[in-house]
């Protein structure tokens, strides 16, 4: 730790980073360290003036963080940065908040990927230390400035240099149900063939998780689909197991039966999507490795059509 005072910035306060910023901003509050909310638009003004309404198990809280900005001069230097948003909004906002981020930034990557950190350097050769993480959770938007946590634990996996470890503790000791591993990747992939099937097939067939469970022919199309993922995976020396994809298929039941992913609902709502990373990644990577993806391509029609 540089200084006693440590600025985290929480990019996008959307499901994902108003569930990791809310507990951070109320167990921070008035204290060394400071908890930046980054957004824009009708978010931040929402958020300057009512506080973030963020539900969860029942209970309701307003969180006021210690800034709510978009302006990087008025954020300044980050210690830490948390990129919660879309995976297709990564490189730009990266681009746009650049002059916040030093060599020594440590930046916790949150998105629904297994290349983040390549994705990161596209626009940040040089600058952070990046900490890839991935977040167990069902957390939406219900209107701006107010997030719902809907479903999931919560739970969030972040590996990287372990001298940064201590971040961990800090942001354990702020209310997040958060680990650090050694080998992230094996955590990465096994979450990847759960959330990138999962996305494909209910964008696809417009079906919420309850209703696909109950379909065995659009379980024998996820089951392929993850069977496909598995192939990619031991091409980057990931080894997912048959125990891997019944853990993976089991998921689904954690969930309230009309959970949907949020894939669909980008399509659904005609916002922009994450198919790239979840859909074509798979598919143009396979074949680049020589692995055929009749259960993906299938699905891939679907969404296309």
């Amino acid at each position: 730790m540089k200084s006693n005072t440590i600025k985290i910035g929480i990019l996008g306060i959307g499901g994902i980073g108003g569930f990791v910023g809310a507990p951070l901003a109320k167990k921070y509050k008035d204290t060394n360290t400071k908890i930046i909310f980054i957004c824009r638009g009708e978010t931040k003004n929402a958020i300057q003036d009512e506080g973030l309404i963020f539900e969860s198990k029942g209970t309701k809280e307003t969180i006021f963080p210690d800034l709510v900005s978009d302006n990087p001069t008025e954020i300044g230097i980050l210690d830490v940065l948390i990129i919660t948003s879309k995976s297709y909004s990564v490189n730009e906002i990266l681009a746009t908040y650049k002059d916040c981020i030093s060599a020594d930034t440590i930046i916790i990557t949150l998105q629904n990927v297994v290349n983040a950190r390549e994705i990161v350097r596209e626009t940040l050769p040089e600058l952070g230390q990046i900490m890839e993480g991935c977040i167990y959770v069902a957390s939406n938007v219900k209107k701006t400035g107010h997030v719902q946590h809907v479903g999931g634990p919560g739970k969030i996996f972040v590996g990287g240099e372990k001298e940064n470890k201590w971040l961990i503790d800090l942001l354990a000791t702020g209310g997040l149900d958060i680990t650090y591993v050694d080998n992230i990747n094996q955590i990465l992939w096994k979450k990847y063939l759960f959330v990138a099937p999962v996305a494909g097939i209910t964008s696809a067939y417009n079906v919420s998780f309850g209703q696909l469970l109950e379909d065995k022919n659009l379980m024998h199309t996820l089951e392929g689909m993850m069977i496909e993922i598995q192939s990619l995976a031991s091409k980057n020396n990931i080894s997912l197991t048959k125990e891997d994809i019944e853990t993976s298929k089991d998921l689904l039941t954690k969930f309230p039966f009309e959970s949907k992913s949020s894939l669909q609902l980008d399509f659904e709502n005609n916002n922009q999507t994450e198919k790239q990373f979840l859909v074509d990644y798979v598919i143009e990577n396979c074949e680049k490795h020589g692995i055929l993806t009749p259960f993906y391509e299938s699905v891939n029609e679907k969404i296309i059509s």
